[in-house]
């Protein structure tokens, strides 16, 4: 047999042809095969497409078949969530910025835009306040290290997600009632996940990775590792950095101001006259106080720190021209100290200028053979004029008018101006009669 005969006689043994379905047997396998890509896109609709058609969310109840909230996290993550921004709207001291696809930090700016993964940075002295749209305001002290870590909002249900991450780090959040439903603002630090909805707190993170929590107002959910626990108002917790919750211990509240009264002002003639009296409420009979006033609403220029005050009030001296922020908070007989009180305004005005006084042209007024004079002018607000002796009562804005009776030629006419603090200035002007 030569080769070409043994190709043929291979070939035969291999022929496809000869090889016969019986057609009840292919009828069968091609019903099997669309039964299975009617029931995998059956799936795939109910899983992927039952928002958009409620009668394959309904099969899918009735078979039980869901969404899986992996399914739902990926779709809200790559379609439903849309990114947001917030912004520094204060920016004090040495602050750095590192943007999420940069590697350097730079210099903060008031007014800067931040975004997701952008990260904050404070030095000694160092301050800043991160408004997120929704109104939670962020408020970082010095030494601090804060990632952005998420800002979205589900562009269907309007509900917003904010997280941020802490390394060492002392912050304040102070997290508004969201509009919708399920919103939430989350800390992150090294052991722990503090969800917020609505709640004003200080977090803080040392070098060791331990925290610190603390809830003035609201509540807050805490986790760390298995362990969760609630958090609420004037209450406060330490996580150890082996993810141990310590002991919810309470916090004292935080003291209601009384005196003075919001945004008066004082005015002195000398600093060595400057006195006055700042009082608050008692919160109980066993804790101490610590007054602070500044400069700035945000305490960063502190001029005055009085700690472990028993009383309820304190005399204040020595302070120059300026406005000044005060507030109070109490501390336990434990060393944990509350909520500060919201803080009120007062300014101080040391006047050492006398009064100016500005004269109009004399107006003479002849009457009955005698000659009146009008002696009109303007003097600042609040100051007392005294005109040939007589007290002349200005009006708000400081205008005086007073008729001198009988004048003569060449007679001299004293006005003495005398401002709130005693600061006199004294004008003489000899009237002419022609």
């Amino acid at each position: 047999m030569n080769s070409s005969q043994k190709k043929k006689e291979k070939k035969a043994l291999f022929d496809w042809k000869m090889i016969r379905i019986p057609r009840l047997v292919l009828r069968f396998l091609v019903i099997v095969f669309l039964v299975a890509v009617m029931l995998v896109a059956l799936v795939y609709g109910i899983k992927y497409k039952g928002d958009e058609y409620p009668i394959l969310a309904k099969i899918g109840n009735l078979i039980r078949i869901e969404r899986s909230h992996a399914d739902k996290s990926e779709e809200d993550e790559g379609n439903v969530m849309e990114a947001r921004s917030a912004k520094l709207v204060y920016v004090k001291g040495d602050v750095t910025v590192k943007p999420k696809n940069e590697l350097l930090f730079q210099k903060a700016q008031k007014g800067q835009i931040l975004y997701e993964g952008d990260s904050i940075r404070t030095f000694s002295g160092g301050y800043a306040e991160v408004r997120f749209d929704e109104g939670n305001r962020l408020n970082i002290k010095p030494d601090s290290m804060v990632v952005i870590r998420t800002m979205k909002e589900n562009r269907f249900t309007k509900m917003r997600k904010s997280s941020i991450k802490l390394r060492q780090s002392d912050v304040e959040a102070i997290v508004r009632r969201p509009k919708v439903e399920g919103s939430e603002f989350v800390i992150e630090t090294p052991t722990a996940l503090a969800k917020i909805s609505e709640a004003k707190v200080a977090m803080q993170v040392s070098k060791e990775n331990k925290s610190n929590l603390k809830v003035f107002k609201g509540a807050v959910d805490l986790k760390v590792g298995d362990q969760s626990v609630e958090i609420t108002q004037n209450q406060t917790v330490a996580i150890s950095n082996e993810n141990r919750i310590d002991e919810v211990k309470d916090l004292p509240a935080a003291p209601k101001l009384l005196d003075p009264d919001n945004l008066a002002e004082y005015y002195f003639k000398s600093l060595n006259q400057m006195q006055t009296v700042l009082k608050w409420s008692t919160v109980s009979q066993d804790v101490k106080y610590r007054l602070q006033a500044a400069l700035d609403p945000y305490f960063s220029e502190l001029v005055i720190v009085r700690t472990g005050l028993s009383q309820q009030g304190v005399v204040v001296q020595g302070l120059k021209s300026g406005i000044y922020y005060w507030r109070v908070s109490a501390i336990n007989p434990d060393g944990l100290e509350g909520d500060a009180s919201d803080y009120r305004v007062f300014k101080v005005v040391i006047d050492q200028k006398p009064p100016d006084i500005n004269l109009d042209d004399v107006l003479l007024l002849k009457a009955g053979g005698h000659v009146n004079a009008q002696i009109s002018g303007q003097t600042e607000p609040e100051a007392s004029i005294r005109i040939n002796g007589a007290t002349v009562a200005p009006d708000k804005t400081g205008r005086f008018k007073y008729i001198l009776s009988h004048v003569t030629s060449d007679a001299e006419v004293s006005i003495i101006a005398e401002d709130r603090v005693g600061n006199r200035n004294v004008l003489k002007k000899t009237i002419e009669i022609q």
